[in-house]
């Protein structure tokens, strides 16, 4: 008994390790895209020029989780059928998403606050705006939308747009893999 759960246990250590080595290289690239956002944002710029440019980086971004999603991790679950693993790989997918639509939604309102209306923005500092984005991101990806905050502009409908086609990405995709589950007893 003691041998089989060492061997469960060191089954389920590199699972973990594959899924960081496979995840990595997408989180990088969201988390710089996103973190560029900052520097340059608030740069006193052509408008247009700068909100084409996060749309154009979002669907960058986009298209590195989509192919995370049906490439790697696709790989991953054919390798582990376990409830814990299943639900570990979504999380990761989910929180990935719904933080860098948060930072693409504020880049946007700080290039230009017409692109988004809402009461609860106005005026607040960085951390509170961000906390208003991350708030309207987690609502668009559950496909809530509350009405309290609202794209306004081309740009922010589009990141809006690309935030619902990965939530749904994400939900065909767990429902196609449902049948590989298992859940240990």
């Amino acid at each position: 008994m003691d041998k089989e759960n060492k061997k469960e246990k060191s089954k389920s250590t590199g699972f973990y390790k594959r899924l960081f080595k496979k995840v990595l290289l997408t989180a990088s690239v969201v988390i710089a895209l996103s973190l560029s956002y900052i520097l340059w944002a608030d740069v006193d710029s052509d408008d247009l020029f700068l909100s084409l440019l996060i749309v154009g980086l979002a669907l960058v971004k986009t298209v590195f989780i989509v192919r995370l999603t049906f490439i790697q991790l696709s790989k991953i679950i054919g390798e582990s059928h376990q409830l814990t693993h299943v639900l570990t790989l979504f999380s990761v997918l989910i929180i990935l998403i719904i933080l860098s639509f948060s930072a693409d939604y504020q880049a946007l309102y700080i290039l230009s606050s017409e692109n988004f209306k809402s009461t609860a923005l106005l005026n607040s500092s960085f951390s509170l705006q961000f906390f208003e984005f991350l708030y309207f991101s987690l609502i668009t990806f559950s496909s809530v939308g509350f009405g309290d905050v609202v794209p306004l502009t081309v740009a922010g409908k589009l990141l809006v747009m690309m935030e619902v086609f990965l939530s749904f990405l994400v939900l065909v995709f767990g429902i196609a893999n449902i049948n590989r589950i298992h859940v240990n007893n």
